[in-house]
């Protein structure tokens, strides 16, 4: 187990989940069906894999401000990513799970660490968002 207390807390959350890892940026807006939850970019390293409830570790995201209206409706249906984790979080990825968390009363958690932090992360490990730590557990 490895613990990284040196984090930013973007929105708030206590989970624990599988997580999803990329060394790839990811687009919202026409890389993720907001329906099933399911990365369709075909270009992604992720191409196929489905987010929901898992962590989504990705550096940073990438695309324009409509992947808020995305993770929006993704919060809503219940097909959103139960947090995410990445080296940098631009607002727009804060700011569709902020509004769903006002307008639904269900958000998603979102963590930055450092790259350092960040380039030790592997797939199909569990992460553990706690109040005072990111942990990263073997995989299961």
């Amino acid at each position: 187990m490895k613990t990284i207390r040196n984090f930013r807390l973007i929105l708030p959350g206590e989970i624990d989940a599988e997580a999803l890892v990329s060394q790839k940026p990811l687009s919202f807006w026409g890389g993720v069906d907001m329906a099933s939850g399911d990365i369709i970019d075909t270009h992604h390293d992720l191409f196929g894999k489905n987010l929901q409830g898992k962590i989504l570790c990705i550096p940073y995201d990438r695309g324009s401000c409509s992947g808020s209206g995305v993770l929006i409706e993704m919060v809503r249906r219940g097909t959103a990513p139960a947090g995410i984790l990445c080296i940098e979080a631009e607002p727009v990825l804060a700011l569709g799970p902020l509004i769903a968390e006002k307008m639904y009363g269900k958000g998603m958690a979102l963590r930055t660490i450092a790259e350092s932090d960040y380039a030790a992360l592997q797939d199909a490990c569990r992460i553990r968002f706690t109040p005072d730590a990111v942990l990263v557990l073997e995989r299961s």
